[in-house]
């Protein structure tokens, strides 16, 4: 008997209520109904129980059959119709998807085998679930079927060229999915862009190694302190506040640059090296013994609290100071002269000072878009401030306007 012959045997006898022959059909069309399903859904469970609801109900409706030629692709259609119903339904639904074969634990098996099998199974249709259907379906098969052309050919009811035409165009999918699958999947497991922030952050936390015992022993004989201070110990978050102070020495010296009087000069210059001497003593100093370990957490708090109260009261006495200047030079109901050099050094100092240890973290870090958003914002704040301060004395009248101007040019002023 031909094939054709010896199925058409087996539909009659199924039909006539004989299990055993339809278990012979069950047993030729399973590889194809389960690649067909599986191919659907990607989920191994899914797909057999699916394939086993397919033969149900073609054994409930094979009086129904007209032409048992057309067995195999009625059979197909009855699949891919249940692979259908169950994806819209698994869209609806709320709950976990089934349980997958491959995720259940074959007897006997270890934890550790049932997870690989698993994370494998992922792995593979996070590949093959993108390839189009009409070469997923052939592919599928093609590896079930023990890589035979032939049968793939003669389940699909397509040719052999068509079948090889559709096996290499999936294969090409494939690698590029691979291919893209593995880079997103490296890209992702890079370090974030937090983490030399972090491993900065945890440094003063840590048990110091074995090597650093030689360091140790030296401090404890008297060696010089300033090794330990600058050592391992001071790191960037410890740095980069002092690391700022270059760009607001920068707009401090515009303001020694053209005082009203030497006067004035000298008491400006007496007020930016007290700035740095609290500046030091009561910041620098004690985060870098914190840092090294030296000193209890407590001590660098109070030492800022301290340093916010002495900046603040010497504020009022720089205020006080300067006008009883004015007051003994008799200068105190002139104008000041402003000069567009010294104005636009001292706000640019200022404003980039400030945030200019921000910025140091942001670099070390290679946070490129924090970095941006805060220069950004510098010269945003830099322009605004600068124009703001025209406008108003543009505002005050001509006079005080052509005084900044004059300054500007270096023109001497005259106080009448």
């Amino acid at each position: 008997m031909n094939d054709m012959t010896s199925e058409a045997q087996l539909l009659q006898a199924s039909v006539a209520g004989n299990r055993a022959a339809f278990g012979e059909i069950v047993r030729r069309y399973q590889a194809l109904v389960c690649a067909i399903t599986y191919s659907a859904t990607g989920d191994v469970g899914t797909s057999e129980d699916l394939a086993q609801e397919t033969f149900i109900r073609a054994w409930q409706n094979l009086r129904r059959l007209e032409e048992p030629a057309r067995f195999r692709a009625w059979l197909c259609t009855i699949a891919r119709n249940l692979a259908h119903t169950s994806l819209r339904a698994r869209r609806r639904a709320t709950l976990h998807p089934p349980e997958s074969a491959a995720e259940r634990p074959a007897a006997g098996a270890r934890p550790d085998e049932a997870t690989l099998a698993r994370e494998r199974h992922e792995i593979v249709w996070a590949a093959v679930g993108r390839v189009p259907l009409k070469y997923r379906e052939p592919l599928v098969l093609f590896y079930r079927r023990q890589k035979s052309v032939g049968e793939v050919a003669h389940d699909l009811g397509l040719s052999e060229h068509v079948v090889r035409q559709r096996l290499h165009r999936g294969r090409k999918l494939i690698k590029a999915e691979v291919s893209s699958l593995v880079e997103d999947t490296l890209v992702r497991s890079g370090p974030a862009k937090t983490f030399a922030v972090a491993v900065v952050a945890a440094l003063p936390a840590l048990v110091a190694p074995p090597a650093s015992a030689a360091i140790a022993g030296m401090a404890a004989k008297g060696a010089p302190a300033a090794k330990t201070l600058f050592g391992p110990g001071l790191s960037a978050v410890t740095l980069a506040p002092i690391l700022g102070l270059p760009a607001a020495m920068f707009g401090a010296w515009f303001s020694f640059k053209d005082p009203d009087s030497p006067r004035q000069r000298r008491f400006r210059i007496r007020l930016f090296l007290l700035s740095w001497l609290l500046l030091f003593a009561l910041l620098g100093l004690p985060l870098a013994l914190f840092h090294a370990e030296l000193i209890p957490v407590w001590v660098p708090a109070l030492c800022l609290t301290l340093y916010v109260l002495l900046l603040l009261a010497l504020i009022v006495w720089a205020k006080a100071g300067q006008q009883r200047i004015q007051i003994e030079n008799g200068t105190e109901h002139l104008p000041t002269r402003i000069n567009m050099e010294s104005f636009y050094g001292g706000v640019g100092g200022g404003i980039f000072g400030a945030t200019a240890w921000l910025l140091i973290r942001a670099w070390l870090a290679r946070d490129w878009a924090s970095f941006g958003a805060i220069l950004a914002c510098d010269i945003l704040l830099f322009f605004a401030v600068t124009r703001l301060w025209l406008r108003k004395l543009r505002r005050k009248g001509p006079g005080a306007h052509d005084r900044f101007c004059t300054a500007r040019l270096g023109t001497p002023q005259k106080h009448e």
